[in-house]
């Protein structure tokens, strides 16, 4: 087996159970409970995101301090943000969906970066790829659904001047020392490697420097990312503004299972947002980690076990209806349906889900300028 090796960009080896436990161990993060998700509940009026029931998002440092703020009346944002080193797969735009949740839940402002500067640097990649790509995932994400009015689109090359002037502050209290350790940077990596964890810090405390009004930013993200924020976590008070707070996830399973993460250079790992339905079943069929038994005798007799299995997995990521997903669940336990009646149940769902966001994809693609950051549009 090999051992998990994780920076924010590489990550190796097998994500199960105890490789998360040891990263909550490590890291100082901590567990999302049923207390929280249960306040959460009431503030979204017993509506509860599928990732925080199935635990993928499944730790955080300081939520309950946002929520003491929004209870209060008091303003808080969101941060999130995406690599553009390639096109978009499930697994990438589930957690902007969750990210859209808690838009709508909390009615509140999200700044997400692009970060084309790090992929240029980390990558072999030409900037115009890069570019490109940059252009088709905001798209992507936008075409969930994002409020015009309170997402702040952020592409670092394009925002340089006004990133930069704060990423210097940021980069004026963080040693090369803390750079080496934190991030695994090595005396053979590049130095835009040691600066970029600045350039990421930035949207933590943007908006409260944009608009003169310090209030708490809440950011979503998967575990690897969590290098840059306990960086930013003792960086910003020390710029006069609050710790960033975050809810932290796991990384959504690859077809062949939860061991591994999704991934764009394997095409057979992912479903990518411009794969066919006809595409998207031969995935499912050929390659998806099944939960069921060998046999369909097997099967009836004893059922399926739907928390391991891709198929189910996704069903429920995506099926707003929570009573269908529960008797799906209950019927493929149970034996009533067998795997391959899983896998055909989840590819019309992910089909439906990637033909909904084509269709939205044509209605945003002429309107990325509206939603690209503008400080002087910002209105708390």
């Amino acid at each position: 087996m090999e051992e998990l090796k994780m920076t924010p960009w590489d990550v190796s080896g097998e994500l199960n159970d105890s490789a998360y436990t040891k990263l909550v161990e490590k890291f100082g993060v901590d567990l999302i409970n049923e207390k929280l998700i249960e306040r959460i509940g009431k503030i979204a009026k017993g509506k509860i995101h599928p990732f925080l029931k199935r635990s993928i998002f499944f730790a955080h440092r300081e939520l309950n301090l946002v929520l003491d703020d929004y209870e209060k009346g008091r303003p808080f944002y969101l941060y999130t943000g995406r690599g553009p080193s390639g096109k978009m797969h499930i697994g990438h735009l589930l957690p902007f969906s969750f990210t859209l949740w808690l838009q709508k839940t909390f009615d509140v402002h999200l700044l997400i970066q692009l970060t084309d500067d790090e992929k240029f640097m980390v990558k072999d990649i030409s900037k115009t790829a890069i570019e490109k790509y940059t252009n088709e995932n905001i798209i992507d994400i936008l075409s969930l659904g994002f409020d015009p009015k309170k997402t702040h689109i952020i592409k670092d090359y394009e925002s340089a001047k006004m990133m930069y002037y704060y990423a210097t502050d940021v980069a004026k209290h963080v040693t090369f020392s803390t750079v080496k350790a934190v991030f695994g940077v090595t005396d053979s990596d590049n130095i835009g490697k040691v600066f970029f964890p600045s350039m990421q810090i930035v949207p933590a405390f943007l908006l409260s420097a944009l608009t003169g009004q310090k209030m708490r930013c809440l950011i979503p993200y998967a575990i690897d990312q969590d290098p840059y924020f306990r960086v930013a976590r003792d960086v910003l008070p020390k710029l006069g503004y609050y710790k960033p707070s975050a809810i932290i996830s796991k990384f959504l399973p690859a077809l062949q299972g939860s061991s591994a993460k999704m991934s764009s250079s394997k095409e057979e790992s992912a479903i990518f947002l411009d794969d066919s339905r006809e595409v998207v079943r031969k995935k499912l069929m050929k390659y998806a980690f099944s939960g069921g038994k060998d046999t369909a005798e097997e099967q009836r007799k004893y059922g399926a076990n739907p928390d391991m299995d891709f198929s189910f997995l996704e069903y429920s990521f995506l099926e707003e209806d929570q009573k269908k997903v529960d008797q799906v669940y209950n019927d493929y336990k149970s034996g009533k349906i067998l795997s391959g009646e899983m896998k055909e149940i989840a590819a019309n769902k992910i089909s439906s889900f990637l033909e909904t966001l084509s269709d939205n994809r044509e209605k945003v693609k002429d309107r990325i300028d509206d939603y690209i950051l503008d400080p002087k549009k910002i209105k708390l």
